[in-house]
């Protein structure tokens, strides 16, 4: 699907010379423009002004290209947010040992030396190589479990075909359900990202368990993880840091209560008190 863009030009396509649609002015700034706007053409009287502050062609054309520019890095901002949390979910399990490091995934797209895979478990949206660094290709075992072995790639529109020197030859087609391992990809160089690596041929199976649970609750699962997770560390570090205040505050504090009540009380014993007598003795 091809995304909204804002711009400032006649609908040449429609037949008519002034044409426009808007929504809720409440929802983009683009639709209060256009909003604006019309106001000023359908007014017969112009007490306000609104008439001589109406932007030119020009500046409607800057103001569109500024509005998709912050569309846009408002989409980056939210993919980047989601990346983040899935990535600090993911951090400290084993792929190994932990099957919350196993789904199922779909392709949905065929690049030259692997697959785009999406994650509806997670939402993750990766890339799985058929090929690696010291240039292997994926093969497919007999129990259809996957290894490296020495081999080449064939890529079509609509597949990709792994064929190595020794063993079955893999082919994964579009809308192929596969069973991926998510880890975590650190670098010195770049953000951390989350790897997706083909372990099955075959749909991964899922336990009962997580069939009684959809794909959101998975998603809102490991969001609250993180985000506990993340307050549980806040906390402790917020304690660390009041622990030499509440020891000085305790030194030196002229109160013996925790509270203003007892403060006052205090107060009012020491307004009592007879100072001569006090002194004297």
């Amino acid at each position: 699907m091809w995304q909204a863009l804002q711009f400032c030009l006649s609908a040449s396509g429609l037949g008519l010379d002034k044409y426009t649609h808007f929504t809720s002015p409440i929802r983009r700034y683009a639709d209060i423009v256009v909003h604006r706007l019309l106001l000023a053409a359908t007014s017969k009287e112009d007490k306000a002004g609104t008439k001589e502050n109406l932007l030119g062609n020009k500046e409607l054309e800057e103001l569109c290209n500024h509005i998709n520019n912050r569309n846009r890095a408002a989409q980056h901002a939210q993919k980047q947010s989601t990346e983040l949390f899935q990535c600090m979910y993911f951090k400290d399990k084993d792929p190994e040992r932990d099957e919350r490091c196993t789904a199922n995934g779909v392709i949905y797209s065929i690049r030259t030396n692997g697959v785009l895979v999406f994650v509806p478990r997670y939402g993750i949206k990766g890339a799985a190589y058929l090929k690696n660094k010291e240039g292997l290709v994926l093969s497919c075992q007999s129990n259809k479990s996957c290894s490296w072995k020495p081999g080449c790639l064939q890529r079509f529109p609509d597949r990709i075909i792994s064929i190595p020197a020794a063993g079955e030859s893999v082919t994964l087609k579009l809308f192929d359900h596969v069973t991926v391992q998510i880890s975590v990809q650190s670098s010195r160089c770049h953000a951390i990202t989350t790897r997706l690596q083909i372990t099955s041929c075959e749909p991964y199976k899922t336990s009962e368990l997580e069939l009684a649970h959809s794909p959101h609750v998975f998603k809102m699962d490991s969001v609250k993880e993180v985000t506990k997770a993340a307050e549980e560390a806040q906390l402790a570090q917020d304690k660390t840091k009041a622990k030499p205040v509440e020891e000085e505050y305790e030194q030196y504090r002229q109160t013996k209560g925790g509270s203003l009540y007892c403060l006052l009380e205090e107060i009012k014993d020491w307004a009592l008190l007879d100072v001569a007598a006090h002194g004297g003795a």
